[in-house]
């Protein structure tokens, strides 16, 4: 590309960046005809800011093809690649790895929803029983929750497997919209208030779309998450043996690891929730000192260049100083996957953190991550399982 027009590419959009006018963007990722996911972002010379509720994310610009830009996430492997077109952007999201281009527009605006009628008799604050795709036979539970400032909405879902991130919106009179985007994950959540019930869509950007239901009910827990992944009958111990993103072999067995508690996380850089559950044990791993963590990841990379390179890529923007170490590439099938890791029983969820004692044998499983977008549940997660490590180390 000729350097001239890449220079003026970018000089105009960050020319466009200093009226004041234009630099709060809604951006849309189109989910079908009728349905678009919006959220919020800010344009700057380096890149875009894209704000859910209390979660801040940057998608930096990465390169300029011939009249269009790339802005990429510092984690996942989408990037979204637009052409401006006076105060309007317009091109797509990709994911080669997923086969996944999901329109792409923007334009100036604050209200990612628009304010239409707030009455101050409805109030969603709380936790909802939320059950999707309710009327079919693969139905799932988890928990909506809600916490309302008159009109305005940050919420999250809870499940078994992971929480849904932040999510930022509106109730509308009786209608509640809430949306977010993280760089990968895009997520739209409408429901219609009915007496004290909850009706209505979710949709992940272009390729899934489930029904819901939700209402409130106290007696209404989630699993336990120590209680939905175990070894095999007859097994105490998880061995491994895989490539690091460097070549190395590493196995469970090294010298390294001995009389040391060492928690093995099962993974993907793809996944949201394992990104959030990394930057967890990033903090961990700097807090005790004398504990192992070690990332086994799963990756749809269709190749195994691109599954190292996204590896490397969340190492070195997550900070992450353990080892990262491939599983597998080109899919994430999980009963594939199970006879890598043999003495697993079952693979429920991405992630799934395995606590290993100073004498290499499980005393714990953890299924899934719910982390910050969850509030209170989060912390009282993080402190029960730093108590539950002081024991380990003391033993």
């Amino acid at each position: 590309m000729n350097k001239f027009l890449a220079f003026f590419l970018i000089l105009t959009f960050s020319c466009s960046n200093n009226k004041e006018s234009n630099t709060n963007y809604i951006g849309y990722l189109v989910s079908n005809d009728s349905i678009k996911i919006p959220f919020n972002f800010d344009y700057k010379k380096s890149g875009i800011s894209i704000n859910n509720g209390d979660e801040l994310v940057f998608l930096r610009l990465n390169n300029s093809f011939k009249d269009s830009l790339k802005f990429e996430s510092p984690f996942f492997e989408e990037y979204i690649n637009f052409k401006i077109n006076g105060d309007s952007l317009k091109g797509y999201l990709y994911n080669q790895s997923l086969s996944r281009k999901i329109p792409f527009y923007a334009i100036p605006g604050i209200d990612r929803f628009e304010n239409k009628f707030f009455s101050e008799n409805v109030d969603l604050n709380g936790e909802w029983r939320i059950i999707f795709n309710f009327s079919k036979s693969d139905s799932y539970e988890g928990k909506l929750i809600v916490n309302q400032s008159d009109s305005d909405v940050v919420s999250t879902v809870r499940t078994e497997t992971g929480d849904y991130g932040y999510m930022q919106g509106k109730i509308n009179f009786n209608e509640l919209s809430i949306s977010n985007f993280n760089g990968s994950r895009a997520y739209l959540i409408n429901g219609i208030l009915n007496n004290d019930t909850i009706r209505g869509d979710f949709y992940r950007g272009n390729y899934g779309h489930s029904n819901f239901i939700a209402f409130k009910d106290d007696n209404f827990k989630l699993s336990d998450p120590y209680g939905l992944t175990s070894l095999k009958k007859g097994y105490k111990s998880f061995d491994f043996k895989f490539e690091d993103i460097n070549g190395e072999i590493i196995s469970g067995n090294d010298k390294k690891f001995e009389d040391r508690v060492v928690l093995v996380q099962i993974m993907g850089s793809w996944c949201p929730n394992c990104i959030d559950e990394s930057k967890y044990l990033s903090q961990l791993n700097r807090k005790f000192g004398d504990i192992s963590i070690v990332s086994i990841a799963f990756e749809y990379a269709k190749n195994k260049n691109q599954a190292i390179n996204n590896l490397k890529k969340i190492k070195k923007n997550l900070n992450l100083n353990y080892d990262l170490l491939l599983g597998g590439y080109g899919g994430t099938n999980k009963k594939i996957i199970l006879e890598k890791l043999n003495s697993l029983e079952k693979l429920i969820s991405y992630p799934t953190l395995i606590v290993i004692d100073k004498n290499k044998i499980v005393r714990k499983i953890h299924t899934g991550f719910n982390g910050p977008a969850t509030g209170v549940e989060y912390e009282k997660f993080k402190y029960n399982f730093e108590e539950f490590l002081k024991l380990l180390n003391a033993e």
